[in-house]
């Protein structure tokens, strides 16, 4: 690696015209271009709503295209999150399973020179991430990655030699792996710490390859992330760039947040980190100078900026590519797969069983034969009784979220209904108080968003009833088992949970106090290896087959009481 310094790069110039333009003569100048967490959006339109997307692959191609008409030295790179959150992807992974991965095929199309996993693509199970890794023109990096049985499980790093120039790209996926993803799912991959991997892997590095740039390829956010209870960093970009000397530049995803900026290492150089955040709206886009004078490396400048994609026009040849693949993908959304027997809404999930829910958890009972289940309103959508197609189940459960069993005590359940109720309910003496408790630290509307409300828990397989004129932490009361048997808060339950409420150090679950990450996780009996959302398509099918219709359960197993004050507060509202 060279100085960080533009202190020859004229005179460097000059030499260049004289000498010509052969490798390691001159100024070398290098474009990358780089995505994260693009999330499965390939093609320019959605086939759930018909829309153009802001960003896409499509328009990543136009974008790809232009640049190497103006630069001949172009690599192209990605930071993961591939595999998941699209209705193009669920299609391949699922209804394609068995044709050439889509994502591969995508990727090798734009001329991608290497990626890392994202903690979505691992989420996906072994199946699915190998299918995209045997169908890839190019390597995928894990330098953090590791096979319990088998050692590294992807190469650490790769060398991309252009115009004479080295650089090595050093690939690395975030722990958060390790705590976010059900351990069934996980299997005997483990993702070690990344700053620990990189003090590591530079040394190697440099001692073998000689590079002339080192550039970060990481799925893992700039900072203020989580730790597991070992310490281990979810978000470890700042803290890489200022504590490993060695990198010219990080490219980083995770935290779906655009960002562009230096930090100081320990050597005194600056590091450009820069993160194109989601879904392919913006590219980063980084020029590296390399001056030579007798062909060795004299000065090194490191440029960076995002650029916005959404103006771009999808490349036709890409859509042409890719056109009957897309119109099957659409087909698949307007298919018909069952009759539903009543509408599906939210509406009213703060007051009690709504349709939508019921629908939830009603699957989440049947999975490993819950004796509870636990999950929170994930969309507003209304889904209106009558034909159902595969459209209507991506608006109704818009994430990939799996199902997870865990043994949970009784007064552990009892505990998270008593914490979420606390957190959307005032204690109040009639209707004319404000019942909800505002949505915001600063807010004083008594209405609660989606957002809010995709953070209330409640719960089946119990009776229970809220009482909003007790105080908070004793609103809660469960009265039995929904068959009547008794509710017993020693006892453990088998409860289930979506793998967002039982992975994600973000839900709700994890601010209930006493409810513990590790607790969960050791305790967790088994995940399921498909989503919800294939559990639901699965269950309109087979009852088509029969040539009956989907009828949704009415659990009417809780509510909030006194009854006189809840309605004199919602005719008030």
């Amino acid at each position: 690696m060279g100085k960080k310094t533009n202190g020859l790069i004229l005179l460097l110039f000059a030499v260049a015209i004289l000498t010509g333009c052969s490798g390691r003569r001159g100024i070398v100048t290098i474009r990358v271009v780089a995505t994260s967490d693009v999330h499965g959006r390939f093609y320019a339109n959605d086939c759930i709503d018909g829309s153009e997307r802001e960003g896409s692959m499509a328009k990543l191609s136009a974008f790809l295209k232009r640049e190497r008409d103006e630069y001949r030295h172009l690599i192209y790179l990605d930071a993961g999150d591939i595999l998941a959150g699209s209705i193009e992807i669920y299609h391949d992974i699922t209804a394609e399973f068995y044709e050439p991965s889509l994502a591969a095929t995508v990727y090798n199309m734009l001329g991608c020179d290497a990626a890392v996993f994202g903690n979505h693509d691992i989420k996906v199970g072994a199946e699915v991430y190998y299918r995209f890794l045997n169908g890839c023109n190019f390597p995928l990096l894990g330098a953090n990655l590791k096979y319990d049985s088998y050692g590294d499980f992807l190469p650490p790093y790769v060398i991309i030699e252009k115009h004479g120039v080295k650089i090595a790209v050093v690939g690395m996926t975030t722990p958060a792996v390790n705590y976010t993803v059900p351990a069934d799912i996980v299997g005997t991959v483990t993702v070690s710490d990344i700053v620990e991997s990189a003090q590591y892997w530079l040394p190697v590095i440099r001692e073998n390859e000689d590079p002339d740039v080192v550039i970060g390829l990481l799925h893992s956010g700039y900072d203020n992330g989580r730790f597991d209870e070992l310490g281990v960093e979810e978000n470890a970009v700042r803290r890489l760039a200022a504590e490993v000397p060695g990198f010219d530049c990080l490219i980083y995803g995770h935290d779906h947040i655009p960002y562009e900026g230096k930090v100081a290492s320990l050597d005194g150089d600056s590091v450009l980190v820069i993160n194109p955040g989601p879904y392919a709206s913006k590219a980063a886009v980084i020029t590296v100078t390399a001056g030579f004078r007798k062909r060795e490396l004299q000065e090194l400048s490191v440029s960076g900026s995002l650029a916005d994609l959404s103006a771009y026009k999808p490349d036709p040849d890409f859509a042409r590519s890719l056109n009957s693949r897309y119109e099957t993908v659409c087909n698949y959304a307007d298919s018909v797969i069952g009759v539903l027997d009543v509408a599906l809404d939210n509406r009213g999930a703060l007051w009690g069983n709504t349709t939508a829910m019921d629908y939830i958890h009603y699957h989440q009972m049947r999975f490993q034969a819950a004796e509870v289940s636990i999950a929170t309103p994930i969309s507003s959508e209304r889904i209106e009784a009558g034909n159902f197609t595969i459209r209507d189940a991506f608006r109704f459960y818009p994430f990939e979220n799996n199902l997870v069993s865990v043994m949970m005590k009784g007064s552990e359940i009892e505990s998270i209904l008593e914490f979420s109720a606390s957190q959307f309910y005032n204690t109040v003496t009639d209707g004319t108080e404000q019942l909800l408790r505002p949505a915001g630290p600063t807010g004083n509307s008594s209405s609660i968003g989606l957002q809010t409300m995709k953070m209330f828990m409640s719960a089946a397989g119990i009776r229970y009833v809220i009482d909003v004129t007790k105080p908070a932490g004793e609103m809660v009361s469960v009265i039995s088992m929904s068959d009547g048997t008794p509710f017993v808060p020693d006892k453990y339950y088998r409860t289930t949970f979506n793998s967002h409420l039982a992975g994600d150090a973000y839900s709700p679950l994890y601010q209930v106090p006493g409810i513990a990450r590790d607790d969960i996780r050791r305790r967790t009996v088994t995940a399921s290896g498909a989503d919800l959302r294939y559990y639901l398509i699965t269950d309109f099918f087979v009852r088509q087959e029969t040539g009956k219709n989907v009828v949704v359960p009415d659990y009417d197993n809780w509510r909030i009481i006194p009854e006189k004050i809840v309605n004199r507060y919602l005719s008030n509202e």
